[in-house]
């Protein structure tokens, strides 16, 4: 797929669901299995190109590579990489230093965009690509990731 502008796209909440599931496996992987440098090395890679395309909000646009694509905030995006960072830090598998701002910046917009009714907004639809949206849009997903993201955030500040 490419956008009306001719890059590829790369969806933030595709993206997502991979570092979350990166670290879910590292977190049951036992630490002699041969696979776990190959998960390690990946969550290394993918941390330092998703931290390069943050908003200057905090947030993740729907498509990485070309934020003028679908030029609105996303939360589930960022959710997951709020928590796969965080928990990369938390697990001493990510530089602290250089990855802390980043998480800190990702929630601090991830909180900002929580309706006072507790809405997490800005989530974008089921889908396979990502597409124009509405601050009130929603779904079961974007909340757990903004509860995931929440759990390494505190573990964090600990």
């Amino acid at each position: 797929q490419q956008t009306k502008s001719g890059k590829k796209v790369f969806w933030s909440r595709g993206n997502g669901w991979v570092l979350g599931g990166i670290v879910r496996i590292l977190e049951y992987l036992p630490e002699d299995d041969p696979q776990r440098p190959r998960y390690v090395e990946l969550l290394k890679t993918m941390s330092a190109a998703i931290a390069k395309r943050q908003g200057a909000d905090g947030l993740w646009r729907p498509n990485l590579d070309d934020p003028d694509d679908v030029a609105l905030p996303e939360s589930s995006g960022t959710g997951f990489f709020c928590y796969g960072i965080a928990w990369g830090i938390n697990h001493g598998l990510l530089d602290r230093a250089t990855y802390e701002p980043v998480v800190k910046k990702a929630w601090a917009g991830l909180v900002k965009n929580v309706s006072p009714e507790g809405q997490v907004q800005w989530g974008q639809p089921v889908g396979d690509r990502p597409v124009n949206l509405q601050p009130t849009q929603t779904h079961e997903y974007v909340t757990g990731t903004f509860l995931l993201a929440g759990s390494e955030m505190l573990k964090l500040s600990k």
